[in-house]
């Protein structure tokens, strides 16, 4: 496979799957290990961590995976619960992270805070994060581009808004300086991030 979408849809041996919400990389190597499916048929954590040894083929348009549907249903979920004791005024509150959106509080013992299950020394990639040259902001993150002899990350394509119309920024990966949270660092500043080579995107 030559790239792997991060917003597609995800196709088992039996049917539709669902989505690709993110794409899980391992942070020393720069291989893809999971591909996050999310499947809303699913009754509760319709996330599921899918191991990039079940998909098939991949495309810019779609992910097609070597299982069936029951078989990523029994996948471990990608966002799980914690609940943590509830403090007088309320444990996430205390700590103040019941300002923000990811966590729901009540007024019960326990509070239950959702979390995402990325495995330790790997990165969660989705379509959609800010990137960051040294001197600012430069678009979002598209898509993977693969090695197809070895599976190794390239390349990340980045859109830069409406500017590039529908075309998109080849940045090569030792450009990362690193990601943090929902934004992609990188080495270089914004007038080199405009010398880099665009590429057709090959999808909306």
């Amino acid at each position: 496979m030559a790239d792997i979408p991060i917003a597609a849809p995800v196709e088992c041996t039996d049917g539709p799957c669902g989505r690709s919400t993110k794409v899980i990389v391992n942070a020393v190597n720069r291989r893809v290990t999971h591909v996050v499916v999310e499947d809303e048929s699913l009754p509760e954590y319709a996330t599921r961590l899918v191991p990039a040894a079940f998909v098939a083929d991949a495309t810019s348009q779609r992910i097609q995976l070597s299982c069936a549907r029951a078989d990523v249903a029994r996948m471990g979920p990608f966002v799980v619960s914690d609940f943590i004791p509830e403090s007088p005024y309320g444990a996430a509150y205390a700590t103040g992270a019941a300002w923000t959106s990811q966590y729901v509080v009540d007024n019960t013992a326990y509070d239950e805070v959702r979390e995402e299950n990325v495995p330790a020394g790997e990165l969660a990639l989705y379509s959609g994060m800010h990137v960051e040259a040294r001197d600012g902001r430069v678009g979002v993150l598209d898509e993977l581009v693969l090695d197809p002899s070895s599976g190794v990350i390239t390349n990340v394509l980045m859109r830069k808004g409406h500017l590039w119309g529908t075309r998109a920024i080849a940045v090569p990966v030792d450009q990362i300086d690193f990601v943090d949270g929902n934004t992609v660092y990188l080495k270089i500043d914004k007038s080199s991030v405009g010398a880099l080579p665009t590429v057709k995107v090959k999808r909306e």
